[in-house]
């Protein structure tokens, strides 16, 4: 079987989930990347990966976005470069796959090459979209009417993470062919030769863009209450985008070390560094509403490659991931008090974190991309038959 891959974009966490998805299929298969000519994961792909550079690099990331620093001019040439998607056809795959949530540009060359009628179609979404009506996330309801105004492609198969995703796709699309496969775990960042340092038993972890929807603001809050119980708790906010007033604010507000800030897109290898310091990782995202739910969340993938317990909110599928694995504690969101709470009991209690440690240990053994990797090719071979059934080739 031959798979192409397509990955449409350069920085963040989706190059480093296409680069790990293609490396464990690379098992299984003959896999093509077909990717921009420098992402953030260049170096995490296997040599038995074939990587074809056919995109200019653009800038326009969530955190990009949020700073408004992006170059509109180069930006248009990255999406224009996209016309390059033709170029899958001399790798003349069995299968295309974008695991990177089907971006607009990718979306309307695909149909302008005619690829989906040709190959037999694979989209991972890693969160469903926002409605058009939807305030709370700008950036995601622009793209959502980009697509409206493209024509749809035909796709056989569609990826999510969670069931609450499925539920979600299925209710808007009025379709099936919808498969839940879980988020593999980014144990690439351990390979790293980082600095290992001791655990700090009162610091806590945010990584990743920063921008609304994470919350960084109410988790500032909580550090804020919680140091009155916990006087040597320090928040490490680890992650590129935009600080809003209120979360600066808290910080310029603490007059200690209790808020340690590398507001900028980290190296991977010094991913390692942060996560051994740590000794709980916080996601404190904020509920989507309408239909935009996400799936999954590349720092608690981390924070289990790292066996680091988790305090998160009950958004998207952190129940499951992390309640139900009893690998951390799950609390509203929005919720500073709650929030506070929760991370003190844990900072607290040495005997709940090792357990919650070593559960979040296992599920990175569990969410192993060899595993994840065995599911794909199953998809693969459903939409193989699919597009068969259809009238492809």
């Amino acid at each position: 079987m031959k798979i192409a891959y397509v990955l449409s974009q350069n920085k963040g966490g989706l190059p480093h989930y296409a680069a790990e998805l293609a490396n464990a299929v690379a098992d299984h298969a003959d896999v093509a990347v077909f990717k921009p000519v420098k992402t953030s994961a260049d170096e995490v792909f296997a040599d038995d990966v074939t990587t074809v550079d056919v995109f200019d690099t653009m800038n326009i990331s969530i955190p990009d976005m949020y700073n408004l620093d992006f170059d509109v001019a180069n930006n248009l040439k990255g999406l224009l470069s996209y016309r390059n998607l033709k170029r899958v056809r001399e790798f003349d795959p069995d299968v295309i796959h974008d695991p990177t949530d089907f971006f607009p540009q990718v979306k309307f060359f695909t149909k302008f090459h005619h690829l989906d009628d040709q190959y037999p179609f694979v989209v991972t979404y890693h969160e469903v979209p926002p409605s058009l009506t939807s305030l709370t996330n700008p950036l995601g309801t622009l793209e959502e009417l980009l697509n409206v105004v493209i024509p749809d492609a035909d796709i056989d198969r569609i990826i999510v993470h969670s069931d609450q995703q499925r539920t979600a796709f299925a209710r808007r699309l009025r379709r099936g062919g919808i498969d839940v496969i879980p988020h593999g775990v980014y144990d690439f960042f351990t390979d790293y030769d980082y600095e290992e340092r001791p655990e700090e038993p009162y610091t806590v972890l945010f990584f990743g863009n920063i921008f609304p929807g994470k919350g960084l603001d109410v988790l500032a809050e909580a550090i804020e209450l919680a140091s009155r119980e916990v006087p040597d708790i320090r928040l490490v906010i680890a992650g590129d985008g935009p600080l809003s007033e209120r979360t600066q604010q808290f910080i310029e507000r603490a007059d200690d070390e209790r808020f340690e800030v590398h507001n900028y897109f980290l190296p991977n290898e010094r991913v390692g560094e942060f996560f051994s310091r740590a000794a709980l990782v916080a996601l404190p995202y904020r509920e989507e509403s309408g239909d935009g739910t996400k799936g999954h969340s590349g720092a608690l993938s981390t924070a289990h490659s790292f066996g680091k317990p988790v305090v998160a909110t009950r958004t998207g599928d952190f129940p499951a991931q992390v309640e139900d694995t009893d690998s951390g504690l799950v609390v509203p969101p929005e919720d500073p008090t709650a929030l506070a709470g929760a991370i003190v009991s844990l900072l607290e209690d040495d005997g709940k974190s090792e357990k919650m440690a070593a559960n979040s240990h296992r599920q990175a053994e569990r969410l192993s991309w060899a595993n994840v990797a065995e599911r794909h090719i199953d998809v693969y071979e459903a939409a193989i038959e699919a597009h068969r059934a259809t009238g492809g080739r």
